[in-house]
């Protein structure tokens, strides 16, 4: 029986423990936690991780294991770290790593040193003073805001003379932030606060405009907002605009249009224009206003307003490639802190032809297709002038060319005619001497037939015969005659 008892102890253990979730183990509290201890006091930090089953805890000190060697810690067999009389140089990160078969789980603790003798507290390597605006227990924050939204809205102020300016600036921290306020890079003195602070200025002036800056800082760092203040004269009257501007107009569909605003007033005054509209167009309901029985549109105009020597303001309305429909009447409206004032003018379109093909309804199709045509004959006209200047132009340097050939040939005709030099003596009986021994060596068949008719008696002759030409040419010697010189024709 005894046996069999013990057999079923170990499997009713077994079945225990297989019966045990197989999960790592999971944390207690935070992962990453804040601990404030006293200088010279002994403190134990809990591990911060639990499971059904045992695990394993190592404990590191800024990434360095805490060993047995180290004579003020020891790991207890719950795995908590037991440090006895503390040191400033105890402060610093600890990690508590949990392990089991199933997985891991680190838990972060900041070891604060705080050392009420001094008034110092030990936050790592660093050192700092004890204040009432910061709470140890808590983790340092740079400073921010409380409400931001607010003070975007009142950034930039316009105040009249005499009247009192209040600028607040709420910002927060740990520590607690002190708030300072500088104009033109110069802090403004007042009382040292903290969490939240406000600049009153009274009575103020135009001198009193400008950028005024919140800076927020503590320890950590610091954040800073600018508003920005004009301190103006007080508006007694409203904005008067000066007659006879804005001018009616007529002008040509296609051109461009341009009204003038002339406006007098105390301040800057603002100035927009308006279009009447009987059924206003879709998409342009959030630009409708209703004055009296009709309704007018605000016009997106980019033009902004000129403040001219004699201290009045001018706006321009500038309307570009005017259409059928820009027709109408058109408000200038000048208002400032007392009021507003309106002036109007009418724009009148002269329709042309290419206004009435866009625009006017009743354009019948024989119309449009004359527009048209108009139309087609306007795109051709540049071809029309261009090729009867072309033709012109080829024919002017066909003949340009054409003169300056004949030019050519006229200087080589002269040219080759120029008179000859006089063939010398001696060189013309050398020729007459050559020809005359050719032709007794040629046999003349008119000569060979009269040698069978009787001779008849010779007739005297006064001309000179070839040999005697050639003794008499023999008998002058050609001192000047050369081989290589040219021949003459006569």
């Amino acid at each position: 029986m005894g046996s069999v008892t013990v057999w079923q102890g170990l499997l009713l253990l077994q079945v225990v423990v297989c019966s045990l979730p197989n999960i790592p183990p999971s944390l207690t509290g935070k992962a990453w936690q804040r601990v404030l201890v006293k200088l010279g006091k002994n403190h134990k930090l809990s591990c911060g991780a639990e499971n059904f089953t045992p695990y394993l805890t190592d404990w590191k000190k800024d990434g360095q294991s805490i060993n047995p060697g180290w004579e003020r810690f020891k790991i207890t067999n719950e795995g908590d770290l037991r440090i006895r009389d503390i040191e400033k140089t105890d402060a610093g990160l600890y990690t508590c790593i949990a392990t089991n078969g199933f997985g891991m789980v680190s838990v972060n603790h900041t070891f604060i040193v705080q050392d009420d003798e001094r008034q110092k507290f030990y936050d790592g390597d660093k050192e700092y003073n004890i204040t009432a605006d910061e709470d140890l227990t808590k983790d340092g924050a740079i400073p921010f805001f409380e409400d931001l939204e607010q003070m975007k809205k009142s950034m930039n102020m316009e105040k009249p003379v005499r009247s009192i300016i209040k600028l607040i600036c709420k910002a927060d921290g740990n520590p607690k932030p002190e708030i300072t306020w500088i104009r033109n890079e110069k802090p403004i003195p007042q009382k040292r606060g903290h969490g939240h602070a406000m600049l009153k200025i009274n009575d103020v002036t135009k001198a009193d405009s400008g950028a005024y800056m919140c800076v927020a800082h503590n320890r950590l760092g610091q954040v800073n907002f600018t508003f920005n203040i004009q301190v103006i004269d007080v508006v007694n009257e409203k904005p008067k605009l000066i007659a006879p501007h804005p001018l009616n107009q007529t002008v040509d569909a296609g051109s461009t249009v341009s009204f003038q605003c002339f406006v007098e007033s105390e301040n800057d005054p603002e100035v927009k224009w308006l279009k009447r509209v009987d059924r206003p167009e879709e998409g342009i309901q959030d630009t409708v206003l209703d004055y009296g029985n009709e309704k007018f549109i605000v016009l997106k105009n980019p033009g902004a307003i000129l403040k001219l020597p004699d201290g009045t303001y001018l706006h321009k309305l500038v309307i570009k490639n005017v259409r059928a429909k820009d027709a109408g009447l058109f408000v200038c409206s000048a208002t400032n802190k007392k009021g507003f004032n309106t002036r109007q003018a009418y724009l009148h379109i002269v329709p042309g032809s290419e206004s009435n093909e866009e625009y006017s309804d009743d354009t019948s199709t024989s119309h449009g297709s004359s527009n048209k045509s108009s139309d087609d004959a306007d795109t051709n006209l540049p071809l029309y002038i261009g090729l009867p200047s072309c033709a012109v132009l080829v024919l002017i340097l066909l003949a340009v060319f054409l003169m300056q050939r004949n030019n050519r040939c006229r200087r080589a005709d002269t040219s080759s005619k120029s008179p000859r030099p006089p063939v010398p003596p001696h060189e013309r009986d050398a020729f007459y001497y050559s020809n005359c021994q050719q032709q007794q060596q040629t046999v003349n068949p008119l000569l060979a037939s009269r040698e069978k008719i009787p001779p008849k008696t010779p007739a005297p002759s006064v001309d000179m015969a070839c040999s005697e030409f050639s003794s008499v040419s023999r008998a002058q010697p050609n001192h000047y005659y050369h081989p290589n010189h040219m021949n003459y024709g006569y």
